[in-house]
């Protein structure tokens, strides 16, 4: 007992260490964003990159982490509290998001014949779907209820949040390819960015999908139950 009781404490320092140098990093990236986009005047591309990249980089980035129970930002709040700040950064980062995606898909510029394009217009549509599922999981309508439970609704809505993160976070890594990162970016600096925007990927993700594992064992534990 109290040898699972030192290994759970340990792994809930670690985390903790972990999800502060996650906010270290992602405070970074906001700086690093705002600066680029500001040297070039926040004009056509570098506003696309400065509302998407803030969008997914920074706030849904913060609100995948908004339950974690080592994150410094939330962890005094109540359990409802964390689902307000949550949805208000969806909110928030996810209009960013499409306002910024707008202007690509508004342009006569080609932008879906790169990998970038595409996966940024997949994490977009996912995005806008996200919030409109993600108000579904909040109000819980009664008709959405007569569909499927709220256990299902919080699960479908994790499990589509998780998608729709590693679609932004694609798009995003795969934009530093671009013409764009290459030519107003020091090319040696790039390397940097790919592997912080991976760490943060990495250490984001980490409790969304240790919830979507609870959920997932107590989905299959209901529809065994059911099945008997």
């Amino acid at each position: 007992m109290a040898e699972g009781y030192t290994k759970a404490t340990a792994w809930l320092q670690i985390h903790s260490l972990l999800n502060s140098i996650n906010h270290i990093l992602i405070f970074l990236v906001a700086v690093f964003f705002f600066i680029l986009a500001r040297s070039l005047e926040f004009k056509d591309t570098a506003m696309h990159m400065f509302m998407t990249g803030t969008g997914f980089h920074v706030l849904i980035a913060q609100a995948m982490m908004s339950h974690s129970k080592v994150n410094p930002l939330t962890r005094w709040l109540s359990h409802r509290n964390k689902s307000r700040f949550h949805a208000i950064l969806q909110i928030v980062g996810g209009s960013m998001v499409l306002l910024g995606s707008l202007g690509k898909f508004s342009s006569k510029e080609v932008h879906f014949n790169t990998w970038h394009g595409r996966v940024g217009g997949a994490a977009s549509f996912f995005c806008a779907a996200s919030i409109v599922g993600g108000f579904v999981n909040y109000f819980q309508p009664k008709f959405a209820l007569k569909v499927m439970p709220p256990s299902e609704l919080r699960f479908r809505h994790n499990l589509f949040g998780l998608v729709t993160f590693s679609l932004g976070m694609g798009a995003i890594y795969l934009g530093y390819y671009s013409k764009f990162f290459t030519k107003y970016v020091d090319t040696d600096f790039i390397p940097g960015m790919m592997l912080i925007t991976g760490i943060v990927y990495g250490l984001t993700i980490i409790a969304p999908v240790s919830s979507l594992l609870t959920k997932l064992k107590y989905r299959s534990k209901k529809k065994a139950e059911q099945a008997q």
